[in-house]
């Protein structure tokens, strides 16, 4: 049987899209944010040097900045290399007229835009690189009885840069943070999401075992309508299996009279009858058996793959052990039975009876006074059930077992039948992934060994007697 090979895993498809569209978004989110606090802490540290030059013009219009010892309200514009300067310069040149004290190298002259700007009166602010260091330059000019004065403020970006890069660490964690989060939350999502399909696929798995008939259970709306679907399937293969087997009993029954007639015509004695009577009655074994073959063989296609089909073994072999029984009169045989009353095996009930029938016929045939039968799992695959029947009869040799397995094949041509009943035991189990192994017995005689698929065990409808064996004599 072959198995739909499994693509990419929907949960893994899920999570990777959940994991790439909260990472991008997060990335966006992290940039704007970026961005805007950027804009806002240079927008902040321009607005303090606007007040400064502010302050400084209403300073020197008052004649309150006598010289260049002037600190300006901040002890650093007195400091030399602070990188906090101030100077009331020329507008056309940008040469200082007075200075702090801790300008030493010159600033950039305005440019033809800044005079542009300048002579509207508007804060210019720019980013200026002096003696190697980055300043942020605000500058604007005033006029003072007539005659204009540029005032000029720079401050070191250094602090500015180090707030703006703290920032943006502590945005890189916390949106690291969250990412993680969302990832641990689109998981729960994807689990839960993905909850009713596992659902679907354990009542799937109880149909196949036998262990309901359908698919039951209460299932979200998007999902309602696969299972409704698996439902239909399950029950048009059943439907399909029944007229399947009603066909084939029909096409046996129609043909079995029929050359149940020729045979019959053609069965007297060898000197009553001639050659084509003789050729007539050979052909007509032949039809027979063919027939046997290929109506079974159908009838087994028909129904291997249909699932929700268990069956009790003890509530089949008790009424075949007596029947047998009842056949085998002029023996006094012993059945002792060593089955729990809740083992089941995944076959439908009818074949069941039809092999384990035809084993206990078997061994029935062949046993002088004592037949076991007992069930246990197999060692090698838990999932599989051997159901063994020893007798205490001659048994047969490794080349024999193996020769009776052949269909058509009987080591006692003298007694009746087509040497069909092993081989068709055997086919059988192979179609439900099973098989038919014959050793020596225990007992004495021949063991059968029939393996086939495991059903969860269930107490049967009835109540059964608990013991653990039972014997009918």
């Amino acid at each position: 049987m072959s198995r739909a090979e499994p693509s990419h895993s929907l949960a893994l498809r899920l999570g990777a899209l959940a994991a790439a569209g909260s990472f991008v978004a997060l990335a966006i989110a992290g940039l704007v944010m970026a961005a805007l606090h950027r804009a806002g802490a240079e927008r902040a540290f321009d607005d303090r040097l606007a007040d400064f030059v502010s302050q400084l013009f209403a300073d020197f219009a008052n004649e309150r900045l006598i010289d260049a010892t002037a600190h300006f309200a901040n002890p650093a514009f007195g400091r030399p290399g602070s990188g906090w300067f101030w100077a009331v310069a020329d507008p056309i040149s940008g040469e200082a007229r007075l200075a702090s004290a801790s300008l030493f190298d010159p600033l950039p002259s305005p440019s033809p835009e800044d005079h542009a700007a300048n002579n509207a009166g508007r804060l210019q602010t720019a980013t200026v690189i002096t003696a190697g260091d980055r300043l942020r330059l605000a500058e604007r000019l005033y006029q003072l009885d007539g005659e204009p004065v540029l005032i000029r403020v720079t401050a070191p970006t250094e602090g500015l840069d180090r707030e703006i890069a703290a920032f943006r660490l502590a945005l890189f964690l916390t949106l690291s943070i969250m990412w993680l989060v969302l990832l641990a939350l689109a998981y729960l999502q994807v689990r839960i999401g993905l909850q009713p399909l596992a659902t679907v696929r354990q009542a799937v798995s109880d149909v196949r075992e036998a262990r309901a008939s359908r698919v039951q259970g209460r299932f979200p709306t998007e999902v309602s309508p696969l299972v409704d679907e698996l439902n239909a399937m399950i029950e048009t293969n059943s439907e399909v299996m029944q007229r399947a087997r009603h066909h084939v009993g029909n096409l046996a029954h129609a043909l079995k009279t029929p050359l149940a007639v020729i045979l019959n015509a053609t069965s007297a004695p060898a000197s009553e009858i001639d050659a084509t009577q003789t050729k007539i009655h050979a052909v007509a074994r032949d039809i027979d058996s063919r027939i046997r073959i290929y109506l079974d063989r159908a009838q087994r296609s028909a129904i291997q793959s249909v699932a929700g089909q268990a069956t009790h073994i003890l509530e089949v072999a008790e009424p075949l052990v007596r029947t047998v029984q009842k056949l085998s009169r002029d023996k006094s045989l012993d059945f002792a039975i060593d089955i729990q009353p809740q083992d089941r095996v995944r076959v439908e009930r009818h074949d069941f009876e039809e092999i384990l029938g035809n084993l206990l016929e078997n061994a029935s045939r062949h046993a002088h006074g004592q037949i076991r039968l007992s069930n246990d799992q197999s060692s090698d695959d838990q999932s599989m059930t051997i159901i063994s029947i020893d007798d205490d009869g001659d048994g047969l040799s490794e080349h024999d077992r193996a020769l009776v397995l052949k269909r058509g094949q009987r080591l006692d041509e003298a007694s009746k039948g087509s040497g069909l009943g092993l081989a068709i035991v055997q086919e059988i189990a192979e179609l439900y992934g099973g098989g038919l192994a014959l050793s020596q017995s225990p007992l004495g005689g021949l063991r059968a060994s029939l393996t086939l698929p495991s059903a969860a065990p269930v107490p049967p409808d009835s109540q059964r007697n608990p013991h653990r064996r039972d014997s009918h004599r």
